[in-house]
């Protein structure tokens, strides 16, 4: 019996073997040399935000402590103006790490009950001076639910206003002379989801048509002389893009040369329910809370006017305050008499904020101690930074430059927390 073979085998030749281990090759190196330059960027990025954030918490705070010293009128503008600056810096730097994580896909939203209205109106009450300062009309209008009611609805409030906030300020920018108006309205879509539409209204100078395409991109400005005569990196409404999608909502625009732009948010949320008190209140109960017995707080930070800051936020506090140089000294003096609450920076000589944690928790643990609440507080701001100080045993964390009011804040829980762990009856 003859078996007839086919002339072409079924298996590659030898040449085409060595095609694709080549092509193998050229994608695995290619994939490398991108992981590299990913990592090398995400580095970068890390140290630049630590140098900038740095420098910039020593000059807000001691801005809010010169303001807090009784000013002529004259110097209070002046002091406006260098806090202003500050927090221009700040943005840009805080746009810059927020595109990485855009990159990296990597933008994380916290969903929390919110309150639209409150949000809304701070946003007004934030803007309406600078805006009227610069000699523009600010109109704001609230429609459909927002009329009736409060509105809750389940998001992301930090998120939400930096979205709006950076449409107000575009708005603000690039209108000379006119008005700016603020619109919000809620339609509810059915007993679960309620739908938020935002609206930011300018009367500049308005977007060519040919420029449309280009708003959204990284480091675009809609033309160079609209770089070189209002400034900005053009991060702002590519960061929004992302937060809007990641919100479950988009912005569009519409815009004409020489007529102004109108930029709309829409997002479609779970209605939530009004949670148990008003920021105010919380505010109230931090304060309360921080004043009602003398605190034992340690504080490791080797950088002189960032100690300045501290004491300056925590003044009007009766607390046991020790502020020490480096993690080594801070943990000698825990181990020496414990403490209520740990503010730990980072980066410092001798011993750094994650290896101090690290002796804290195992003496801790050892002993059979409780945990000491442990508040991270640092220019690393960096999404993989923060989470990993949170995994090496850090209760809390604290970007700088640092906001007295969140400060207070998360103090407050973090001893709250602590002490509710003390009260609680052991289980036998």
């Amino acid at each position: 019996m003859t078996v007839k073979r086919n002339s072409k085998s079924s298996f590659p030749e030898r040449g085409t073997v060595a095609e694709m281990r080549a092509a193998f090759e050229r994608e695995r190196l290619a994939r490398e040399k991108a992981e590299a330059a990913n990592a090398a960027k995400s580095a970068f990025l890390a140290v630049m935000s630590h140098e900038i954030r740095t420098p910039l918490h020593g000059v807000l705070g001691m801005a809010d402590a010169l303001a807090e010293s009784g000013l002529r009128e004259d110097q209070k503008q002046t002091l406006d103006t260098i806090k202003c600056s500050g927090n221009l810096l700040l943005t840009i730097v805080n746009d810059v790490l927020d595109l990485s994580k855009v990159e990296a896909g990597k933008l994380e939203l916290e969903w929390l009950p919110t309150n639209v209205n409150e949000t809304f109106l701070s946003l007004c009450e934030e803007f309406r001076p600078r805006i009227e300062a610069k000699g523009l009309s600010f109109t704001t209008v609230l429609s459909g639910l927002m009329v009736k009611r409060e509105v809750w609805a389940k998001l992301d409030p930090v998120r939400l206003r930096q979205v709006l906030g950076n449409l107000l300020s575009n708005a603000l920018k690039f209108t000379t002379e006119g008005a700016v108006t603020f619109s919000v309205s809620a339609a509810p879509l059915d007993g679960a989801t309620i739908a938020l539409d935002f609206r930011v209204r300018d009367t500049g100078a308005g977007i060519h048509e040919t420029q449309h395409g280009k708003l959204f991109n990284p480091f675009v400005q809609a033309e160079a002389s609209v770089n070189r005569r209002y400034g900005g990196t053009g991060l702002g409404l590519v960061v929004a893009q992302q937060i809007c999608t990641e919100l479950g909502g988009s912005i569009a625009f519409t815009s004409a040369e020489g007529d102004g732009s109108e930029f709309h948010v829409s997002l479609v949320l779970k209605v939530a329910q009004p949670s148990a008190g008003t920021s105010t209140e919380d505010s109230d109960w931090s304060h309360d809370l921080l004043r009602c017995r003398r605190w034992r707080v340690l504080v490791a930070e080797d950088n002189l006017t960032n100690q300045m800051v501290l004491r300056h936020q925590l003044k009007e506090y009766d607390l046991d305050l020790e502020i020490l140089p480096d993690g080594a000294e801070l943990f000698e003096l825990w181990q020496a008499g414990g403490a209520d609450l740990i503010l730990m920076d980072i980066n410092m000589p001798v011993m750094d904020g994650v290896t101090a944690t690290d002796k804290i928790r195992a003496a801790e643990q050892e002993a059979g101690l409780p945990p000491t609440p442990i508040i991270a507080i640092s220019a690393n701001a960096m999404l993989h930074q923060v989470q990993g100080y949170l995994a090496r045993g850090m209760s809390d964390y604290v970007a700088k430059p640092t906001r007295k009011r969140d400060l207070i804040a998360i103090m407050a829980r973090a001893l709250s927390a602590a002490s509710r762990r003390e009260d609680a009856p052991e289980h036998v």
